[in-house]
């Protein structure tokens, strides 16, 4: 298990640098500007919110093909689920094109009347995406149910290479780069295509069920709904600032960087053992299903504390190093800083949506994902409404940030209820150790900000004392055994 995840983390590692590429590329070409404005917040859409669907129909593909160990079953159920996906997208995309012009006011409602045309037409560009992004993500899953691991962590590789090299063209405008965003999204599905076939699947030809066997409509809605909590309400902080130039643009920078950060760890860890947890959950082994949750924690606060630190301490440092040159500014770098520290801190409901829910789907348990998903994005609405008029852009943020935590703590809640107690005294002892860790490293944070101000606050050189203060939090782990229990693998459960 461990082997595997350090090989997913390496494919998303290769596949997400060069995203980060892409947007410090994108930065230094376009700034923040309305036109950027209405590029990021049209391609949320695509980002966000079709990956959300297709998120939605990897997991129900993964949870519905362990039903049963009939291999011509799987792959007939396979065929027959992209099939019926593939014409309910087609008919969506299209209903979605009758309505082009109210979605375009709705996502960009402070546009001016001379770029709304190009808004309008950005639109048009990418709503195909819709079809691409979720085929995609179902064959995905059908591909690491069947173990095939880094194909699918290094998917999104074509995508970034095609967008990079548009950005070196000269002259490059902003409809030309929507373009080639949606051809990058179909090439999600041409880098899978050869290990899809190797297993003996198909996407539309040959003998197929219905795919009806997932349970309907209903239960596509709920996981849809479920998956969609961070989607909407960084979507809504885009809208809600978006009377302020450039603005939508910061809040883009820093909740993609925070996303993509966090999603190398966590999607690789929900690609790694979600069908192990699936499996097993169908076999009746709530005890090793119940641990192996346990090892996610401890792997995932592991991994967490630092970044959060990091991004605390250091946050407008990597900003300025990332983004800062070109027509990205220091103002704008201050900005997205403070936005990046801030969406950091909600990183528990991030866990929540992308890995605990998935738990609670297994045994049907939608009631705590989707009113709890339905809750916080209406109270996100209500809040952007009453308290960015009067605080701005940060307000926004730690609603966020606040709404996220407490949605972390209704999934724990429920997720009990599934499993049983996961937080029992073996796992507290173990998240003491993690945060005593922390702990010592904040502390020899504040010891070099003493000693060494100027390497702290130097553009380059801050990476000497983050060095300091990520050996320190090694040598706690190593010290208190975590290492070691982070190295070893959850026992099967023989019952």
């Amino acid at each position: 298990m461990s082997l595997t995840y350090i090989l997913m983390v390496a494919g998303i590692l290769l596949a997400k640098g060069l995203g980060f590429f892409r947007d410090i590329i994108f930065a230094r070409t376009f700034g923040a500007t309305e036109l950027t404005d209405i590029y990021f917040n049209i391609f949320t859409v695509v980002n966000l919110v079709f990956t959300g669907i297709g998120t939605a129909m990897q997991t129900l593909v993964i949870k519905h093909m362990n039903r049963g160990d009939n291999p011509l079953r799987k792959k007939e159920f396979a065929l027959g689920f992209i099939r019926r996906t593939t014409l309910i997208l087609a008919a969506a995309t299209a209903l979605l094109y009758v309505f082009a012009k109210p979605l375009t006011r709705f996502l960009v409602p402070e546009v001016s009347p001379e770029n709304f045309g190009l808004a309008l037409n950005i639109t048009y560009v990418m709503l195909p995406s819709l079809i691409f992004v979720v085929v995609a993500y179902i064959m995905s899953g059908i591909l690491q149910n069947n173990r095939v691991f880094f194909i699918t962590s290094i998917m999104s590789l074509p995508f970034n290479v095609i967008l990079i090299a548009a950005l070196f063209f000269p002259n490059v405008d902003i409809f030309t780069l929507s373009i080639v965003t949606t051809v990058g999204w179909f090439l999600h599905i041409v880098v899978q295509m050869p290990s899809f076939y190797r297993l003996g699947f198909r996407l539309y030809i040959g003998r197929g069920s219905s795919g009806g066997a997932y349970g309907g409509n209903t239960e596509v809605l709920w996981v849809f709904i479920s998956n969609m909590m961070f989607q909407f309400c960084f979507l809504l902080d885009k809208i809600a600032v978006s009377g302020e130039e450039g603005a939508a643009t910061t809040v883009n920078y820093a909740s993609n960087l925070f996303v993509t950060i966090a999603s190398v760890f966590v999607v690789a860890m929900s690609s790694v053992v979600f069908p192990s947890i699936s499996q097993n959950f169908e076999e009746g082994k709530t005890d090793y299903v119940r641990r192996l949750v346990q090892y996610i924690i401890t792997t995932m606060l592991a991994i967490f504390v630092p970044f959060v630190l990091t991004v605390t301490c250091y946050g407008e440092n990597v900003i300025g190093l990332l983004y800062e040159r070109g027509e990205f500014t220091h103002g704008l770098t201050v900005q997205t800083a403070m936005l990046f520290g801030v969406y950091t801190l909600g990183v528990l409901g991030y866990m929540a949506q992308e890995l605990f829910n998935k738990v609670l789907y297994l045994d049907s348990k939608y009631g705590y994902t989707v009113i709890g998903t339905v809750s916080v994005v209406a109270l996100k609405y209500v809040i952007n409404r009453l308290v960015v008029p009067l605080w701005g852009v940060k307000a926004a943020a730690v609603s966020t940030t606040v709404l996220f935590t407490l949605y972390a703590v209704n999934v724990a809640v429920g997720m009990s209820r599934v499993i049983g107690r996961f937080l029992d005294r073996e796992e507290l002892v173990r998240i003491g150790k993690i945060l005593l860790s922390g702990g010592l490293a904040l502390g020899a944070f504040f010891v070099t900000r003493l000693l060494m101000p100027g390497l702290s606050a130097g553009k380059i050189t801050f990476v000497v004392p983050l060095a300091i203060c990520g050996a320190v939090y090694i040598a706690a782990m190593a010290a208190l055994g975590m290492v070691k229990e982070l190295a070893s693998k959850p026992e099967t459960n023989t019952n």
